[in-house]
């Protein structure tokens, strides 16, 4: 009874912290598995592994990514894995494994089961690392290396609203330097690499120093970089509309001119745009509302940026 209390009280305090931690952050990401459209035939399941990857690159103090095992979760079980055989004869077969294509409606709802604002969810088209030779190897001989990592149509949904903010893509290839020559048989480092490629765990640091994982990581970090400017794009019917900006500054507090008139409450977040380059210089929270048109509101970031006249935005 007493290893039952402990075992609950123990799961109590992790989901406490769980949840501790993801309020302390503005807005949540769900990165949904990725269709495999790469005829990748090695042991990773790159399409869970490539956007998880994806999401520990979002993650920061202000976006919180929801953790791939509740995605799956959520998404329900795997397909059956094929027996031993099915797996072998499959290597020399070119035929793509069935995926579920599913609708924005699908993809929105599980957004919504775990209290997502946003939701992504793409296509690896290319993940290879290839070895191109000649010669005798017991003699001599050359070889190179190349790996190609593409993803495609990376799709950024807005859960609120279902409008897609962005598509985006990443790609890179990264090839061996030269022609890497070889006498009587003896393997360089990238052959090594190559052969013992598939023994290595995905997201490894060993993986990362390879041509394949040092492809992986930059095509990723192009992808991550244009999510986050479409996160960041100003509501530009918003603005029009009601061209609210920033009146004064004081030590870590800014005076806004929007109110109760306007639609704010306490605890709505905003983007602060310089005025003259519409450029992110900043984030505000409102703490309190004073009147129609004015409000109080703390610096989150930018306090060094902000300036009056600034235009603030609704932080998506």
């Amino acid at each position: 009874m007493k290893k039952i209390i402990a075992f609950c009280s123990i799961v109590l305090v992790l989901v406490a912290v769980y949840v501790q931690d993801a309020e302390g952050y503005n807005r949540r990401i769900v990165v949904l598995p990725f269709y495999d459209e790469s005829g990748y035939k090695g042991p990773w399941e790159i399409g869970v592994e490539v956007p998880t990857m994806l999401g520990d690159m979002l993650m920061d103090e202000y976006y919180y990514v929801v953790d791939m095992d509740s995605v799956l979760t959520i998404m329900g079980p795997p397909p059956k894995s094929k027996n031993i055989f099915a797996r072998f004869f499959s290597i020399f077969s070119n035929k793509r494994n069935r995926q579920k294509i599913f609708t924005d409606s699908e993809i929105l709802n599980f957004a919504r089961q775990v209290n997502a604002d946003y939701a992504i969810i793409g296509i690896v088209e290319k993940f290879t690392y290839k070895r191109t030779g000649g010669g005798e190897p017991m003699i001599g001989g050359y070889k190179s290396y190349t790996a190609q990592v593409q993803i495609n149509q990376i799709r950024v949904l807005s859960v609120s609203n279902g409008a897609v903010l962005a598509t985006v893509k990443g790609e890179d290839t990264k090839n061996s330097r030269g022609v890497g020559l070889e006498l009587f048989g003896k393997p360089r480092r990238l052959d090594l690499e190559f052969y013992s490629l598939d023994s290595l765990d995905f997201g490894s640091k060993r993986f990362l120093n390879t041509l394949l994982g040092q492809a992986t990581v930059e095509a990723l970090n192009d992808a991550q970089k244009d999510i986050r400017n479409a996160l960041t794009q100003p509501d530009n019917e918003w603005f029009v509309e009601k061209k609210f900006k920033v009146l004064s500054i004081e030590t870590g507090v800014v005076t806004v001119n929007a109110g109760s008139a306007d639609g704010l409450n306490a605890g709505d977040k905003f983007n602060v745009y310089a005025s003259e380059s519409n450029t992110l210089v900043g984030r505000i929270n409102i703490t309190t509302v004073w009147a129609d048109h004015i409000s109080k509101a703390e610096i989150l970031s930018g306090q060094d940026e902000i300036r009056p006249n600034d235009y603030i935005l609704p932080s998506r």
